[in-house]
């Protein structure tokens, strides 16, 4: 009987180490997939992802979470990333049709606007070409606003390629952001997209 007991013991010991640890994974798992949501900020059709979340050594959370669904673990004076897939409209951008991205300079020491197929992919296309930065954009007679024609038909000036018929995300890449565009993004800032087509 005491070893039937002893048995008993260690069965319901062994089954609450289970449930301790299944509880443990679960509670990690919903820590880091609610970060990716709780942590954007939209920003007309652009979002962000831990615009306001500097990471040090210390906090194995958001370094769980950056492993997990992002690719940069400089802080926020380093790096902004905003990304999108509508156009300013919040239509879904897509490559059977045409669009305009009007921008100005932003305020960093570089930028650019790189186009992704939707399975997060560099889109292939004739000419290779999949971004633009303040370098190789073509600025319009002011000096600071720029055109950038996503289609997939040539375009004379600043054509960047979407091919296909997929769904498109575009991301930009600010690298050491000034204070003021750190601090005050705006809808204003950002480049705005319209369908032409």
């Amino acid at each position: 009987m005491a070893l039937n007991k002893k048995i008993q013991h260690r069965i319901i010991l062994s089954l609450l180490v289970i449930v301790a640890i299944l509880g443990g994974i679960g509670t990690a798992f919903y820590s880091i997939s609610t970060w990716k949501n709780s942590s954007q900020e939209s920003i007309g059709n652009w979002k962000t992802i831990g615009k306001d979340k500097d990471v040090n050594n210390d906090d194995l959370l958001s370094i769980a979470q950056i492993a997990v669904y992002a690719t940069y673990p400089l802080t926020k004076k380093e790096v902004i990333y905003l990304n999108t897939n509508t156009d300013s409209d919040g239509n879904p951008i897509d490559s059977k049709s045409d669009y305009v991205i009007n921008g100005k300079k932003l305020d960093a020491r570089y930028w650019s606007i790189t186009a992704y197929d939707q399975d997060g992919f560099l889109i292939k296309n004739p000419i290779e070409k999949y971004s633009y930065n303040f370098e190789d954009v073509k600025y319009e007679k002011d000096s600071t606003s720029y055109k950038i024609n996503l289609s997939s038909s040539k375009k004379e000036k600043n054509w960047l390629p979407i091919t296909g018929t997929q769904k498109v995300s575009l991301v930009i890449r600010l690298y050491q952001p000034s204070d003021n565009l750190r601090n005050n993004l705006k809808v204003e800032s950002l480049p705005f997209i319209k369908k032409i087509k």
